[in-house]
């Protein structure tokens, strides 16, 4: 298994070289209607989810939501 150093959220971050990119084809936020990245309606839990990873240079998929809303 290989891994790699990469500058994210303004800091070097690991990642298995297999899954570099590839947090949008998993996360679940990234298919929710309530998804609105920057936007001051964005879903409560991921702008949290979001605050976490960039104060820990982080990413993190989420996997499983109680308040997912598929997109039309």
């Amino acid at each position: 298994m290989d891994f790699e150093r990469y500058e994210h959220h303004g800091g070097l971050v690991w990642v298995r070289s297999d899954l570099r990119g590839k947090h949008s084809e998993y996360c679940l936020c990234h298919q929710c209607a309530a998804f609105k990245p920057g936007q001051p309606d964005n879903c409560p839990q991921a702008q949290k989810l979001y605050e976490f990873c960039v104060r820990w240079n982080a990413t993190t998929p989420m996997w499983e939501c109680a308040g997912f809303e598929a997109r039309e």
